[in-house]
């Protein structure tokens, strides 16, 4: 279906609407996650040293947020069809840099246009939700779009890894890019274009300026103060540092580490589902989706602090609740577009995410820092108490983030 079409309504709305942005923030997951399995890779073949990598990871990061600030306006102004398709096919051009590139500065450019290329993808996805879904269905079909990039997450680990016995890393990136271009063109084709609200008339720059009254409010700072340290705790594992604290503290080669990472990805997928249920059963009760979030971040403390203290007994229990757990964080984003206004969501959730992505660079760069300023191990890895120092300091940022939290979120009219 063309934007020229009728507009589509029920199970169509899935079909033509829902599955595109989804496949979308498919692949931006797995962007996301794929240097997790093949980090020994990279390490072997460009001699990349733990602040190396975690700055390459990271600088996707760091591109995606760039990105945020003018995709908020132009998300609102333009809608979420072409701005997300357009930028999926920068994507595509930097999987292919990436694959081909070698050098580090190379495969830093590459992993920077893969950022800014897929920044729209989940940003998109939700503000096409607020769009075409009921406002009370928005945490439940939220959490739907983030289970994609749950999966997307899973394909990044053991299958991953499978693949690497047969085709090399760059094999895989150069598949990535046309897989890339196949999903910007069908959101550009399938997707139809809806726009909640008439043009207001504004220039870009005036609506830029729609960022002060966000920025502003009180309840967007609770919410968004403890997403950005909780959900940066949870990416910055998952994309990369899990797999050096398995290797270092559980003492587990490639093989094992994949699986362990797995679990992780299986239990933010299964999380995702049940959150969003539970949130959507709830919806019309007093528990909102903001309690649920602040619960969920409140126990993915808990599984942290596990992992500081090196705890290896229950390890697949372990892993797969930090993964479980760190699903709440989505629900984050139904607190935000529950609280504003509808023509000014985009701007609200793109707030939140640069926020949150400027400090994922920081602390994903960070971590590989404090790991480095320790002394390395004979076998050149690292020591738990390398690892737990950067996990207390996420800890204890968290613990500061969450009672600013909790002091607030039941004052009238802020659970939207």
């Amino acid at each position: 279906m063309t934007t020229g079409s009728r507009m589509p309504a029920g199970f169509q709305v899935i079909l033509v609407v829902f599955l595109p942005f989804g496949c979308g923030y498919y692949l931006s997951y797995l962007f996301r996650t794929i240097n997790a399995v093949i980090s020994e890779n990279l390490t072997t073949e460009l001699g990349l040293g733990p602040a190396s990598l975690g700055l390459l990871t990271s600088f996707y990061l760091i591109a995606f947020a760039s990105s945020q600030v003018p995709l908020g306006v132009a998300l609102d102004r333009y809608g979420p069809r072409r701005v997300n398709a357009y930028l999926l096919l920068i994507a595509a051009a930097g999987a292919a840099v990436f694959s081909v590139a070698e050098n580090f500065w190379l495969l830093l450019f590459g992993r920077a246009l893969i950022g800014f290329g897929v920044s729209a993808a989940l940003m998109g996805a939700f503000k096409a939700n607020a769009l075409w879904f009921p406002a009370d269905r928005i945490p439940l079909m939220n959490n739907l779009i983030g289970a994609f990039g749950a999966v997307g997450a899973v394909s990044a680990t053991r299958p991953v890894e499978i693949l690497l016995h047969t085709v090399g890393w760059r094999d895989i990136f150069a598949g990535l890019a046309v897989i890339t271009v196949i999903v910007s063109l069908a959101i550009l084709l399938l997707v139809p274009e809806k726009k909640e609200v008439e043009p207001t008339g504004e220039t870009f720059a005036e609506q830029l300026k729609g960022y002060g009254d966000v920025i502003r409010d009180g309840f967007f700072w609770r919410v968004s103060l403890i997403y950005a340290f909780s959900y940066t705790a949870f990416v910055s594992y998952q994309t990369l540092w899990a797999d050096p604290w398995l290797r270092d503290v559980a003492a587990l080669d490639q093989t094992a580490r994949a699986n362990y990472l797995l679990a992780i990805q299986i239990g933010f997928l299964a999380g995702l589902l049940l959150t969003g249920v539970v949130a959507d059963l709830l919806r019309r009760t007093r528990i909102q989706a903001v309690h649920v979030f602040g619960g969920g971040v409140l126990m993915l403390m808990g599984i942290q602090i596990l992992l500081a203290l090196g705890v290896t007994t229950g390890l697949t229990a372990i892993w797969f609740l930090f993964g479980f757990l760190s699903s709440a964080t989505y629900l984050a984003y139904a607190a935000q577009t529950a609280h504003f206004p509808a023509a000014v969501t985009g701007r609200a959730i793109t707030a939140m995410n640069f926020f949150m992505f400027v400090l994922a660079f920081f602390c994903q760069w960070g971590i590989g820092g404090i790991i480095q300023s320790f002394e390395p191990e004979p076998d050149g890895g690292y020591s738990l108490a390398a690892h737990a120092t950067a996990l207390w300091i996420m800890i204890g940022a968290q613990a500061l983030c969450y009672l600013n939290f909790i002091r607030g979120v039941g004052k009238k009219n802020e659970n939207g």
